[in-house]
């Protein structure tokens, strides 16, 4: 079998971005026969077989495909327009996340959230998780979103795997920002609970012994987000169709 990793992103390519030119029969909710698929794979990796990509689609630890009857689907970052199937979550997790970038999370504070050149909105179960998808990888910049509170304003969440969807997020439902960096480059002021950058230019101005008690700072931190988490149970199951 050829690398797990380059079927994943082969599968990927297929399914959210590519399915024509693959010869993929895509129906509106975004599933593609299995067997158009395994026959797109094998092209490419003609060790591949039918077995192999099942067992990629249901490993819990990849998190991006379903299948069942209708064939194969990617869950969520699709390029076209697929539509929600099943039953939005009822009622969300209290508190979801956003990874992203400092300038874009105050933004947000004041306009809300919208898919841009997406078509839903990408929210992550858990701060943790949010901070992977940061597109700030030394200081991952973290939106809390206040999904309980939106959902009373009728915003609709559906579980897709490790990620939620939802097509927008009021102003008033963007809550807290965690982490980042302002546009020189410095950390920017951190609201409570947001871990310390750990940048040395802040570190030189503090007392000798001030760096030691605010290393301590980000392991606490660290431990909130891992309690948030237990506390929002399983998200609920929904049908595929």
């Amino acid at each position: 079998m050829a690398n797990i990793s380059r079927i994943s992103k082969l599968l990927s390519l297929m399914l959210r971005h590519r399915p024509d030119e693959f010869g993929l029969e895509i129906d509106p909710y975004g599933y593609a026969p299995l067997n158009q698929v395994v026959q797109g794979v094998h092209e490419r990796y003609d060790e591949v077989v039918e077995a192999d990509i099942i067992a990629l689609a249901e490993d819990p630890q990849q998190g991006r495909f379903e299948l069942n009857e209708n064939g194969i689907r990617a869950l969520y970052a699709h390029s076209f327009f697929v539509d929600m199937d099943g039953e939005p979550m009822d009622p969300p997790p209290e508190k979801l996340y956003m990874g992203t970038t400092k300038a874009e999370a105050r933004r947000f504070s004041g306009e809300g959230i919208s898919p841009g050149d997406r078509y839903y909105v990408h929210l992550s179960l858990t701060r943790e998780a949010a901070e992977s998808r940061s597109h700030q990888r030394d200081a991952p910049c973290v939106v809390e979103i206040l999904s309980a509170k939106a959902h009373t304003q009728e915003v609709r969440f559906f579980a897709r795997g490790e990620v939620v969807l939802t097509e927008e997020i009021p102003a008033d439902c963007v809550g807290e920002i965690f982490g980042g960096t302002d546009e020189q480059g410095a950390s920017a002021a951190p609201v409570r609970r947001a871990p310390a950058t750990g940048r040395k230019s802040a570190a030189n101005k503090a007392p000798r012994k001030e760096p030691e008690q605010t290393a301590k700072e980000p392991e606490q931190a660290a431990k909130e987000p891992e309690q948030a988490a237990k506390s929002f149970g399983r998200s609920p199951r929904f049908s595929t169709r």
